[in-house]
Formats: C-alpha cells, structure tokens, sequence
C-alpha cells in the first residue's frame, strides 16, 4: 500500500510540473503597443480579407477582433 501511495504521489508530481511549466509565460511573449498590434491586425486583414468584394463591416468586425485578441480596442478613426 505504501509503494501505491508512493507511486502516485511521483506521478502527481509529475503530471504537476508538467502544467507549471506548459501554462508559465513566454519571456519572449510580451504585450505590443497600440500601434504594433494595429499593423499586425492591419496586415492581418489585407491578406485575409478580399478589399473589394466584402464590405467594410466585415474588414472592421475581423479588425476589431483581432484587436481584442492583443487588449486593445479600436480607436474612432481607425479603418482596416
């Protein structure tokens, strides 16, 4: 009986440790400014969304989106 407890403690441990380390932060991954993540969204944008042949509601609903995904919301004058 002890060796099971034993045993299951080490894989505990384990199985701890494993989720540590997978949901620690990136040290790499740091938040951009405004006008970074703007560009990145821009360019997100253009290169996912026909210019011409959909209209300007759904350029701004993917630019708004990704825009939340990096924190930030879009300024008044901003266009995709």
């Amino acid at each position: 009986m002890l060796k099971l407890r034993r045993r299951s403690g080490i894989y505990l441990l384990s199985f701890a440790a494993v989720l540590v380390v997978a949901a620690a932060p990136d040290a790499s991954a740091q938040k951009l400014t405004y006008e970074q993540a703007f560009a990145r969204c821009k360019a997100d944008v253009v290169r996912n969304t026909p210019g011409e042949t959909v209209g300007s509601a759904a350029r701004y609903s993917r630019g708004l989106s990704c825009m939340q995904q990096y924190g930030y919301r879009l300024k008044e004058g901003a266009k995709f």
